[in-house]
């Protein structure tokens, strides 16, 4: 950690124990009565969700009299869950949690960002998770640097384009010189089931997401950026030790942004002060709470709690990018994930055509979505209808990995 970061995060803590003791003063009854919808911008299960309900529960406890609904709003990215939260009423009475990741998005200027992150009310974080690079133990790789000798391109699992998984994977491997083929579709553990039947290689994600395949033997961790590194884990290759060029250093630095200010929760902009500080007070409060943090250990989650409004200004200095990195980062997000192509019996076809399931070139099952108006299905060299599609067809199918939608499927 270089002696600047360390300063500033410093400032950063006394600016927070000044918040906590200001909010100590707070009138927690002010939600006396009310019910809180806590939005979590993913589907329910996983790290996010975990760390949601986890923070919902001991809000509502520290919080008297109050309610808290939790609510999973997933999709684009957690985009569609960060912008509910940032359009609701400034009431206080709709808060969430999504990944940080979101910071990509705005600053490329996403079509779809209705937020902006420097105007959000910052009601705290709860961990400081190193952002990793996690492979199954059936690989040769042992730390990153191994993927610049790779001779084939290296396949990573990743959830969609656009992630933050898919964004971070992409900038390493342009400034560090590592030759990935990013593979979308994979959502919930479906990437570490691939990882076992030899279908990827890795994927990156957060200690805290990554931890327990680890721990089961099956998985090794080759890099670590930023964040906190959990004591019984063997320690693996810092980004921040590697980084030479100033491109690097500049990738190594903001992916390391995300890490710090992890399982972050917010509300929109010019929250009532009076609830603000309330909800800040129980946050400080149940981060503290020997029960959370007993069932946090069991969990092995990483809780490294912030309050308040320093955690909005690390997120807005994170927005400020310098112009090359992101001019990286608009080409990266504008590439094409190139065609795979396989030829192959359907073993499944589910949902009127909707869904598709077959042998990859790897020879293991995977499946295609199957749009009725932007995949072109042919049958016997005739246009057809997804509807024609049956179990058994030999076809070729072209699509750009597990779970993506197909653009053509032609079947003898």
């Amino acid at each position: 950690m270089t002696a600047s970061r360390i300063f500033s995060f410093a400032a950063l803590g006394a600016f927070a124990l000044g918040s906590a003791q200001a909010a100590s003063a707070a009138d927690l009854n002010a939600y006396k009565g009310r019910t809180v919808t806590y939005i979590v911008a993913t589907a329910a299960g996983g790290g996010y969700d975990g760390y949601g309900r986890l923070s919902a529960r001991f809000l509502e406890k520290h919080l008297p009299g109050s309610t808290f609904v939790v609510v999973n709003r997933p999709g684009a990215g957690h985009i569609i869950g960060t912008n509910l939260i940032y359009t609701a009423k400034p009431d206080g009475q709709t808060i969430g949690t999504f990944n940080t990741g979101v910071i990509y998005s705005q600053i490329l200027k996403r079509k779809s960002v209705r937020y902006d992150l420097s105007k959000m009310s910052w009601i705290g974080k709860a961990a400081a998770e190193s952002r990793t690079i996690m492979v199954s133990t059936k690989t040769p790789f042992m730390n990153f640097l191994d993927f610049q000798k790779a001779k084939e391109p290296v396949k990573m699992a990743i959830s969609g384009i656009g992630s933050s998984a898919y964004m971070e994977l992409q900038l390493l491997a342009k400034v560090f010189e590592a030759n990935f083929k990013l593979l979308p579709g994979y959502s919930g553990s479906d990437d570490e089931m691939a990882m076992m039947r030899g279908e990827v290689v890795g994927k990156m994600g957060s200690t805290g997401g990554q931890g327990a395949f680890v721990r089961s033997g099956r998985g090794r961790f080759v890099l670590r950026i930023g964040g906190e590194w959990p004591s019984d884990l063997t320690p693996a290759l810092r980004g921040e030790d590697i980084a030479k060029t100033n491109l690097q250093k500049a990738v190594i630095t903001l992916i390391g942004s995300q890490a710090d200010m992890f399982r972050v929760t917010a509300g929109p902009p010019k929250i009532r002060k009076d609830r603000l500080d309330a909800l800040r007070a129980a946050y400080d409060a149940a981060f503290k709470d020997p029960q959370l943090l007993a069932e946090a250990k069991k969990l092995n989650w990483d809780i490294s709690p912030l309050v308040g409004e320093p955690v909005g200004k690390a997120i807005s200095a994170a927005l400020e990018q310098p112009a090359e990195i992101v001019a990286m980062m608009r080409e990266v997000q504008n590439a094409k994930p190139s065609d795979v192509k396989v030829e192959t019996a359907l073993t499944d076809v589910q949902n009127g055509g909707r869904e598709i399931h077959f042998k990859d070139e790897s020879g293991k099952t995977t499946k295609a979505k199957i749009s009725g108006s932007r995949t072109r299905i042919e049958v016997a060299g005739k246009e057809s209808k997804r509807s024609a599609l049956k179990a058994g067809m030999a076809c070729t199918v072209t699509y750009k990995g597990a779970g993506t939608e197909a653009s053509l499927v032609a079947c003898k």
